[in-house]
């Protein structure tokens, strides 16, 4: 799905530690409770064990403390699998009652709402935004409602609607329709779009014409405090100022409420059951209760390709469809502060699920544990061999660890050692030992105490040298340390906002978003990475005292500088 904000600003935790969760290591068995609420004519008792074994191994390989999954089958079948913790100090188990925030799964939700009133004469997909909404302060270039809803218009992935830009208007970094970049301000559009078309809150809307009526039990389309006791509770890394990684000491993380339309929803996996059979149904082009037959064909028909969800894969107003060994599903994940969230949907095979967790880490989503319970419950349909588990830590595992392998020297005499093991790499010097994870392409992450502050990045085909911060080391030799380029030094540093930080290195004549790559100014006045010519993510520098940017604007928000 790319980067998101969250991932890009290296997210703070905010609040005072209320409990803390160290590495799960050495944590004993996590219980797990079953819960079958209809049958079919299929047995998956051996393919339910099977799900709960990996389900409690994903846990403790990423160190997340519970999980809740809704399977449903086109026969009838419906259960829930709770593993894990819902409050690991209090040792409250996951409950199937729960309620869990969806996150963007919740885009699915509004694109059923505005396919069903389009198939009621409501509202046009195909009209310009602008005829729906007044007073917003849209783009140049006009973009349809199924643009938003297709994440083709061109916006950035989050903005206020009323950003800080120097003309205070919105931007499309392409021209809309062309292709897709994905954007929860979109979204959020969207949900002002029904308010004005349903003469309610889009919150009631939501709840009224779709989830009441998909028996989507106990779910609500806005996140309340009042609410607070119904959910598990949340977890987040106790520190994010350092390259991200599996298995850190979580806390419990900040409340805050949402009625956002990119992802406000929240449901138990009981609830869920209902939203899963409602795709199954979709998918094999019933729209029934909520529109026409034709309309559900035409939701999905109306589709883009979508790089952004894998290889091949396309993207219908909220629901992505990929490939699980070759075979298509409907898939869409989910994260939030608290939550990750993931299903996959096989309406040919008739099976689905959905997984979350309350916790976040290292840009998890339990996207394997959806695939798998699918895959599981194919081969049962089919009466084929049970498929052995994936490896639950293969989004961070490093390719070819020997190929980063040796002894790299920066400036000062400063050295580290990379060693390849059997189960990928580890990081020493004199000090100690750190792990070493996958963070991104060519880029690592440890947990050393002394580097774990970046991320390595490595540069050229031979990864034989890379950046630390603003410091480069080299195999077997310090290189020769790039001179900074004197006018970008001033805007380097670190710039805070309320929803996290933003880090800004110089490497020689390059200006670098941590954990995001390269930036490049653009004629316009604005930076944007390197990639995105048309600036579809843009951040201004303002406030200069002395020469020095007091403030940097990311997507027209405000971040001040914090050092």
């Amino acid at each position: 799905m790319g980067v998101n904000r969250r991932d890009l600003l290296g997210m703070a935790a905010i609040g005072t530690v209320a409990a803390s969760l160290p590495a799960m290591a050495s944590a004993a068995k996590p219980p797990a409770t079953l819960s079958i609420r209809n049958k079919s004519g299929r047995d998956y008792g051996e393919a339910l064990e099977r799900l709960r074994d990996y389900a409690a191994a994903e846990l403790d390989a990423v160190g997340l403390p519970g999980m809740t999954i809704s399977l449903v089958d086109a026969q009838g079948f419906a259960a829930s699998l709770c593993v894990g913790w819902s409050d690991v100090d209090k040792r409250v188990a996951v409950d199937p009652e729960q309620l869990f925030q969806i996150g963007s799964i919740s885009k699915s939700i509004t694109g059923l709402w505005l396919h069903a009133a389009q198939d009621k004469g409501l509202i046009d997909l195909n009209a310009p935004v602008s005829r729906y909404l007044s007073g917003v302060p849209l783009p140049a270039q006009p973009m349809t409602v199924l643009q938003l809803l297709n994440h083709a218009g061109g916006l950035a992935h989050d903005a206020p609607v009323f950003p800080r830009t120097p003309d205070g208007k919105l931007w499309a970094g392409f021209k809309p329709g062309a292709r897709m970049s994905y954007s929860n301000i979109g979204y959020a559009m969207l949900g002002l779009i029904i308010g004005k078309v349903s003469g309610k809150s889009h919150v009631q809307a939501l709840e009224d014409d779709v989830l009441r009526p998909l028996g989507m039990t106990g779910a609500a389309a806005h996140i309340r405090t009042a609410d607070r006791g119904r959910y598990a509770t949340g977890y987040v890394p106790f520190r994010e100022d350092g390259a991200a990684m599996s298995r850190a000491a979580l806390i419990v993380g900040p409340w805050s409420e949402s009625d956002n339309a990119a992802g406000a929803v929240a449901a138990s996996a009981e609830g869920m059951a209902g939203y899963l059979r409602y795709v199954l149904a979709l998918g094999a082009g019933k729209g029934g209760p909520l529109m026409s037959d034709a309309a559900a064909r035409k939701l999905l028909a109306a589709d883009i390709a979508s790089s952004e969800f894998g290889p091949g894969a396309r993207y219908a107003s909220g629901f992505g469809t990929v490939q699980i060994d070759g075979k298509p599903a409907l898939h869409h994940t989910g994260g939030m502060t608290l939550f990750s969230s993931a299903f996959h949907a096989d309406p040919a095979a008739g099976v689905a699920c959905f997984a979350s967790v309350n916790g976040r880490l290292v840009s998890y989503r339990p996207r394997q544990t959806s695939a798998y319970a699918v895959q599981l419950m194919r081969a049962v349909a089919a009466g084929a061999a049970l498929p052995p588990p994936p490896d639950p830590l293969a989004f961070r595992r490093v390719p070819k660890p020997e190929r980063y392998a040796g002894t790299f020297i920066g400036p000062n005499g400063r050295s580290v050692t990379l060693r390849a093991t059997d189960t990928g790499l580890v990081l020493a010097d004199g000090r100690g030992e750190g792990r070493v994870e996958l963070a991104g392409q060519a880029s690592l992450a440890t947990d050393h105490p002394a580097y774990a502050a970046h991320q390595l990045d490595f540069e050229g085909e031979a990864a034989d040298r890379f950046w630390w911060g603003d410091t480069l080391f080299g195999r077997g030799a310090a290189p020769q340390q790039p001179v900074a380029a004197t006018a970008l030094k001033p805007l380097a540093g670190e710039y805070g906002g309320p929803e996290g930080t933003f880090a800004v290195l110089v490497r020689g004549n390059r200006l670098v978003a941590e954990g995001a790559g390269e930036f490049v100014r653009r004629p316009a006045g604005f930076w944007s990475p390197k990639e995105d010519i048309g600036g579809v993510t843009r951040v201004w520098f303002d406030g200069a005292v002395n020469g020095v940017p007091s403030r940097l604007i990311f997507c027209g928000m405000d971040f001040t500088r914090i050092a």
